[in-house]
């Protein structure tokens, strides 16, 4: 399951942040990028797996990134 997320420096770290209605918001910050798609990555899938809504069974969360 493909999910686009938004990455962007702040102050001295990264702010990664997805929006949509599968999910819903999910917002993470981080001291690197790599960190910051890692727990974003993390989390959306944390987030399918919960929700039985979703309808998705063993889907793997992949990130696609826009740069802001």
């Amino acid at each position: 399951m493909k999910f686009t997320c938004t990455i962007e420096r702040r102050g001295g770290g990264w702010l990664a942040r997805h929006s949509g209605s599968t999910v819903g918001t999910v917002e993470v910050a981080a001291a690197t990028r790599a960190e910051a798609l890692e727990k974003i990555r993390n989390e959306l899938q944390y987030r399918i797996e919960l929700c039985p809504c979703s309808g998705v069974s063993g889907d793997r969360a992949e990130v696609v990134t826009e740069e802001s």
